[in-house]
């Protein structure tokens, strides 16, 4: 099984923490439909799932595209009522008519497209993570995109945020097949400004499971990219040293206590984080800069005290 997903993670553009009760209503995106909600380990507020159909283009190769109809599966996140993810994903498998059918066959078959014509599920994989999307092409970006607009359009948000941050966008692809002989894997890749591919096969796991492993992936780059974005444009030595603190202290006060990564999903998907822990040093990274920070903010305070307090009289 091929699934292709695209996860979207920005600031939502509030002054403060959403409350779970406000967060609910906001992600009230399908009338009638449950938006599930959960305070532990992290509040986390999870809209229904939605459909999007599509009949477009997709890359199955260098310079190769074929024709795709079906749905695409959407659904928005909140964590920590500051965190706004947008995402979408399909399955895409391989069409038996090769030629379009009525929508009532792929509305059967939902969060799945149906890839007319021949083509090899590594080579599309590798072509949808490369690929730029442009009409006619499958856009799960854009498709996830109109998900988080609909948010940010709404009335509940003051649209003041406390800090400066920019979107990330984590595009994905799991093979999950029965293939004992093949381990486990994932791999992450920084492609560029804001953009990253991962790439994961696992044998025998759920596709919710693997869903919600790149949704944790993309809240916990956002979050690293973030607080050390914010420390690179901040001087932390020098004479300004003190109103630099000053600006990344909102990251202390919104963010710092979101970082778990794992800590939402299944025991079983969790080995992917210890892999990329391997590798990546996500973890490493994130305590080194908080560190940092924390060294940072002690000497600002010991100044101030000395400042306040005067030199020691004899």
């Amino acid at each position: 099984m091929l699934v292709l997903g695209e996860v979207l993670t920005s600031l939502l553009p509030t002054s403060a923490a959403l409350p779970a009760d406000v967060g609910v209503r906001l992600l009230a995106l399908t009338t009638g439909a449950q938006v599930l909600r959960s305070d532990r380990p992290m509040p986390c507020v999870v809209s229904p799932e939605r459909l999007t159909g599509v009949d477009c283009q997709i890359p199955i190769g260098s310079q190769r595209t074929a024709r795709t109809i079906g749905t695409v599966t959407t659904r928005a996140l909140l964590v920590g009522g500051h965190v706004l993810q947008s995402s979408a994903r399909t399955v895409a498998v391989r069409s038996t008519q090769n030629r379009r059918l009525p929508w009532s066959y792929y509305l059967a078959r939902p969060s799945t497209v149906e890839i007319v014509g021949r083509y090899r599920e590594r080579d599309t994989a590798e072509a949808f993570l490369a690929a730029t999307p442009a009409s006619p092409l499958l856009n799960l970006g854009a498709i996830a995109g109109h998900t988080a607009e609909r948010v940010r359009a709404s009335s509940m948000i003051d649209s003041r945020v406390p800090f400066r941050s920019g979107r990330t966008t984590l595009r994905w692809i799991a093979v999950l097949a029965d293939d004992a002989a093949r381990p486990d894997s994932v791999t992450f890749t920084v492609e560029g400004e804001g953009r990253r591919t991962v790439r994961v096969h696992a044998h025998g796991d759920a596709l919710a499971d693997v869903v919600a492993l790149c949704e944790d992936l993309a809240l916990h780059d956002w979050l690293l990219t973030t607080l050390t974005g914010m420390v690179a444009r901040a001087p932390l030595s020098g004479p300004r040293a003190s109103a630099a603190l000053d600006r990344i202290r909102p990251a202390f006060d919104h963010l710092l206590h979101l970082w778990m990564p794992g800590a939402r999903l299944e025991t079983g998907i969790r080995r992917f984080w210890e892999q990329l822990e391997q590798h990546a040093g996500f973890g490493r990274q994130w305590t080194t800069t908080v560190q940092r920070i924390r060294d940072h903010l002690a000497l600002s305070t010991l100044r101030e005290l000395g400042r306040l307090t005067g030199p020691a009289s004899s």
